[in-house]
């Protein structure tokens, strides 16, 4: 059967076959090869209205033309090596900001490893990568000072601040999908999770069908398991953060001493009891 479906660019309003179209990461419209380039700086795809010319005639998107070209859209460099028997454990946090913030107070932060555009957020916003960081005491109070330095100038109902976990073969998808489900939704909330959230997790819902970046567990990642479920880290939320890693800490550890099969209750029995021995004790009474 021959595909008779139109397409029509919305910027040149030529028709076109929807192979050959693609969508702006600036207004979202459907725009054809003739329509279409790349920040010069960053990489993001944009119409022509959704670029700004800087030096040397190259074009760039309006973040990137911003924050400067010369700064903004870090390529990413993985953090995380080949994984090696015995490795302990890291983190890694996604920290999205929608919208304006201080660019620079965080890109020169030596906790972060990265930075890049994300189509999902709104002008100004960018997601920082931090490096592969320890959970001992220092560190963590220094990645405490970090996120509650994070004033957004906007509402962050569109990002999120997902947490990679070092991976070994005994810390899998379903184990980590089998501790989210043991939380309900007000004790996910004391730990910044959404996925107890029928209103707010369309990006990270516990299902055991499908995998990668539309659940609460993303397990395609080769050197990491990906925890999708945290909403965004900023000041409105840094006080959630040292109980969202001591749970996290308290799982990786219970995975690791278990190489063989663990009974599921007994997994959402340490999931609760982890949550418990994180959160203050203001949480505990609210959840009895």
């Amino acid at each position: 059967m021959t595909d008779t479906t139109i397409v029509v660019c919305r910027v040149c309003q030529h028709i076109t076959d929807p192979q050959y179209m693609h969508t702006c990461d600036g207004c979202e419209r459907r725009i054809c090869d003739g329509c279409y380039t790349c920040c010069s700086a960053c990489g993001n795809r944009g119409c022509l209205g959704c670029l700004e010319h800087i030096e040397c005639d190259d074009l760039a998107c309006f973040d990137c033309a911003r924050y400067g070209a010369d700064t903004y859209g870090t390529p990413y460099r993985n953090p995380y090596p080949e994984n090696i028997k015995g490795k302990p454990l890291t983190i890694g946090i996604e920290i999205e900001i929608n919208g304006g913030h201080n660019h620079r107070a965080i890109a020169t932060n030596d906790l972060v490893a990265s930075w890049c555009g994300d189509g999902s957020l709104a002008r100004g916003g960018l997601e920082y990568q931090t490096q592969p960081l320890a959970t001992n005491p220092e560190t963590l109070a220094r990645l405490r000072d970090l996120i509650a330095g994070i004033i957004p100038e906007d509402s962050q109902d569109r990002a999120g601040g997902h947490i990679h976990v070092t991976r070994t073969p005994r810390q899998t998808r379903g184990r980590w999908l089998r501790a989210l489900a043991a939380l309900d939704h007000d004790k996910a909330a004391w730990l910044n999770m959404r996925h107890a959230d029928p209103d707010n997790n369309r990006w990270c819902r516990v299902t055991h069908r499908e995998d990668g970046k539309r659940t609460a567990v993303n397990g395609e990642h080769r050197n990491t398991i990906e925890l999708r479920t945290f909403g965004p880290w900023n000041t409105d939320s840094v006080d959630t953060l040292m109980p969202a890693i001591h749970w996290i800490r308290t799982m990786w550890r219970f995975f690791e001493n278990h190489p063989d099969l663990i009974k599921n209750k007994d997994i959402e029995a340490t999931s609760r009891t982890a949550w418990a021995n994180a959160v203050p004790a203001i949480a505990k009474k609210g959840n009895r």
